[in-house]
């Protein structure tokens, strides 16, 4: 570390432990990315402070990660993890959010299925799911896959509290368990608004469009927070027959105005000409900056999904030129049999893959 960073950390534990004044903002960005030799000094300092001043801190450090894709509190994220106070372990826990290091799988399960407070345990639920994608995605040994999936079915089928339960079934939305479908519709009949919200998270998350009947029944749902994850769940499953439904919803100006954000992110995942028309419109009709910044996101994010379709496009083109343009003359006799013998038995395999 050079001079000027290390009286920058020096500067903000002191800040930290004068507890007669807020917390400069200046020195947040102090916490990132910590040293051992940092993390040790912060580590005694941290013992002495009150719980307010950590809950603060971390907080504060939250916000800043949100808008600063830059910084890392990873380090001081896991040393805080199993600090007395529940708030701050789950302040830790939302820090994490964007490690993948498998090394705090085994420190997630614990809190998980050991800590005393629910909110701690449903914390930990949640950010277990992305080692749930991380292993669907081929990312992580299956092992732990393996491991993090048991445990959260064993929370859903067991005892736990209805908040934790909930949140295990949201982080199995991206399991290709069996099991799984099973557990989100049984939660989606259940006619309680908490695991109907739940079972359309999972369902957004599974990647499955044999779900969209469901979730467009629930597009219009009185209950806010059905609907806003009913409208999620279409963008990330982008359910094209969603579309018409979501810009009749922008029409109807939606009261809430989190949905009315859902709804113009889920056209922009779901695209097609009349989303771009729609979301132009939109912004030149922007009530408010948040707003006009959130559809100029969306407008960015509707043309990267449109060029990677055409980039999709174009390889299947290329393919199919190829295949085209294979000269069947260069075969034989044999090996035009051969290549019919082949596609017999690509077409036993497709078969037994649908079935």
């Amino acid at each position: 570390m050079d001079e000027k960073n290390a009286l920058e950390f020096s500067q903000a534990l002191s800040a930290l432990t004068d507890l007669d004044v807020p917390f400069p903002p200046q020195y947040l960005r102090a916490f990132s990315d910590l040293s051992r030799h940092n993390l040790r000094e912060l580590t005694t300092v941290w013992k002495s402070l009150p719980a307010t001043r950590k809950v603060n801190l971390l907080e504060d450090l939250d916000d800043l990660a949100e808008h600063d894709t830059l910084v890392n509190f990873d380090e001081l994220a896991k040393s805080t993890l199993v600090d007395e106070e529940p708030a701050v372990r789950v302040l830790a826990i939302r820090l994490l959010w964007e490690c993948e290091e498998t090394r705090i799988v085994p420190s997630l399960i614990d809190l998980f299925r050991g800590d005393a407070n629910e909110d701690v345990r449903a914390a930990a639920a949640s950010l277990l799911g992305k080692f749930v994608l991380l292993g669907e995605l081929e990312a992580i040994p299956d092992s732990i896959r393996i491991s993090v999936v048991n445990n959260l079915i064993d929370s859903v089928d067991g005892e736990e509290r209805p908040l934790v339960k909930q949140r295990a079934l949201e982080s199995l939305g991206y399991s290709s368990h069996p099991l799984v479908p099973t557990m989100i519709r049984k939660a989606f009949e259940s006619n309680e608004i908490s695991w109907i919200t739940s079972s359309l998270c999972a369902m957004g998350r599974s990647a499955d469009e044999s779900w969209a009947n469901l979730v467009e029944s629930k597009l219009d749902s009185p209950d806010v927070e059905v609907q806003f994850e009913a409208i999620r769940a279409a963008g990330e499953l982008e359910l094209a027959t969603s579309r018409e439904k979501l810009i009749d919803l922008l029409d109807e100006e939606i009261e809430n105005d989190d949905n009315r954000l859902a709804a113009i992110w889920a056209l922009s995942q779901i695209g097609g000409e009349e989303v771009k028309d729609k979301l132009e419109t939109l912004l030149e009709k922007a009530g408010d900056e948040e707003e006009a910044e959130w559809i100029e996101k969306a407008l960015e994010n509707l043309e990267f999904s449109s060029s990677m379709d055409m980039d999709m496009l174009d390889l299947s083109r290329d393919h199919n030129e190829a295949d085209i343009n294979f000269d069947d003359s260069m075969l034989g006799e044999d090996d035009e049999e051969d290549d019919e013998d082949s596609e017999d038995i690509d077409d036993e395999d497709d078969f037994d893959e649908d079935e």
